[in-house]
């Protein structure tokens, strides 16, 4: 059982070994956001309660 389980260990350790880094590479691959990517165009102005400061307690 002890060498079973060995070569079972090694085994999964060579397989996470070239799954592991195939996904990072997959992920960076596909990501939407790259640093070449241009900036968000902003489609409407902020609500005029977002510009103005938050009121506070003594007003």
């Amino acid at each position: 059982m002890l060498r079973r389980h060995r070569t079972t260990h090694a085994y999964m350790w060579k397989v996470l070994a070239i799954f592991l880094p195939a996904m990072l590479i997959a992920a960076l691959a596909i990501r939407q956001h790259g640093p070449t990517e241009k900036t968000a165009v902003q489609v409407e102005k902020p609500a005029p309660e977002a510009e103005a400061p938050a009121a506070t307690a003594e007003e």
